[in-house]
Parts: C-alpha cells; structure tokens; sequence
C-alpha cells in the first residue's frame, strides 16, 4: 500500500497485454485501490479519473465515471449542460448513457479503437472496519473508523452486492463497488456518509448501461442500512429506497 500511481496493465488497439495481468488489476481493485485509465487516439491523449470502480471474480473490473460534465454533443456546442456516465473495462466496448436537460437519455456505447489502455491503480486505501448487512462487526474496529472520522482522514465505502440495488436483487455475481464518500458522521453510535452520485447497473457480468442503470444520492451507514434515492436516467423522478448490504469502510494511508 502506498501513494504512487503505476501501471498494472497494458493493453493495445487489439486488446493485447503488452504489460501486467487483468487479475492482478482485478486484486488490486478488490483491496479497495483508485483506478485510472489512459488512452490514446489518432487526434489526441487523455485519462480517466473514475470516481467508482467495480471489480467481481477472476480478472472481473471496471472502471465507472458517475458525473462527467460535457459541453459539447456530437461537435455541436451545447446550451445546457449534462452529464455523462462512462462504463470501461477491457473488452474495448465503453458503455456511455448521455442524461440530458428534461430528462432526456441518450445510449451511446460503442466500441473504439484507441491506440493503447493503460490501466494505472494506487493502492492507498486500508480496510478499518466490514459491517453485514445487519450492522454487525465483520471484522475490524469501529471505534478506529470513529477516529479516523475526527481525524478529518480520506474515507471510502466498498458495497457488496450494490448492482441490483434498485430491485434489491444480491444472488447476482458475486462482485463488491467501492465509491467516494463525503461528509462522514458519527451518529446513534455508527458512521454513515453521503457518496457522491453512485452508478448502480444490472447484476450480472459482463455488463452495459443497455443491462440496466439507476443513479443514487445515497447515504450508507455502518449499520448495513442505505438510505438512497434512485433513478433511472430517462425516467425520472428519483425514488427514496432503504436498502441493506454488507459494506467495507476505508481510510487512506495518507490524509
């Protein structure tokens, strides 16, 4: 575990590995670690900062962009702003739904052929504490999750079983997302925190935004309860769900 970004795999326009392991990637992902990923075009370069990622079994991963502000559609300045919601993985297929001004959804996904994939993880994050779905200790020390919260420490919050949220299904694939908190509180004895907006698709593997997709506002807690609302991009409005699931609390090893 430390602060520095490298390099875990390789992929070219082929999708052959130059470099690294999708597995290893994979571990990497499941011990709660950033991931980014960057690529190349004929016309210009750019990386991707994920804001969540997902990883399941074997070399099962992906990357997720819950909130990408865009400012142009299709070469065309735009009036209105809106988000785009970014699946990638390394099949070479992107998932892509545009949510526009008036609930508006456009399907996007398509597969591209970048020049090359390099996939970089930093592997900064520990695990303090695991809830179950019923707010009991898995492992770990919530008193140390508590003082990492007044410590002003970086936090993050891994979700087992959170694809299927909206149906409350979890006999999907067996697979845990972790997403970025803000506002951790200590309160009625657990800590919860708000996340920033969360991608919830279909649970199954692979997957595409076509399978299924809601965004939430949600509020997980050590107490295995969520509060969250949901909706599906298209179909507004969001709706106020409580859901339960097993949670893996983490703290950066650096503030």
């Amino acid at each position: 575990m430390d602060n520095d970004w490298r390099m875990a795999l390789e992929q070219q326009t082929d999708l052959s590995v130059s470099h690294g392991d999708a597995s290893d990637v994979a571990a990497t992902i499941r011990r709660g670690a950033d991931l980014r990923l960057y690529l190349t075009t004929p016309t210009y370069e750019e990386t991707l900062y994920f804001q969540q990622t997902y990883t399941g079994e074997g070399d099962a991963f992906a990357g997720l962009m819950s909130h990408h502000h865009s400012y142009v559609h299709r070469g065309e300045d735009i009036d209105q702003p809106y988000i785009s919601i970014f699946k990638y993985d390394t099949s070479g297929v992107y998932s892509h739904v545009k949510w526009m001004a008036g609930d508006v959804r456009l399907d996007e996904g398509q597969r591209y052929p970048y020049g090359v994939y390099r996939w970089f993880v930093c592997d900064r994050w520990r695990t303090v504490y695991e809830n179950d779905e019923d707010g009991n200790c898995v492992s770990g020390d919530l008193d140390e999750l508590k003082e990492a919260v007044r410590q002003g420490r970086s936090m993050r919050v891994g979700i087992r079983q959170l694809f299927g949220l909206a149906e409350d299904v979890v006999d999907g694939p067996s697979h845990i997302s972790f997403a970025t908190t803000m506002q951790p509180v200590i309160s009625d004895d657990h800590v919860q925190s708000n996340c920033d907006l969360v991608v919830v698709g279909a649970p199954r593997w692979p997957f595409s935004w076509e399978d299924g997709l809601h965004v939430a506002m949600m509020n997980p807690s050590t107490s295995g309860e969520i509060l969250c609302f949901l909706a599906e991009p298209g179909h507004m409005p969001f709706k106020r769900y409580i859901r339960r699931r097993v949670m893996v609390w983490m703290v950066a090893n650096s503030v």
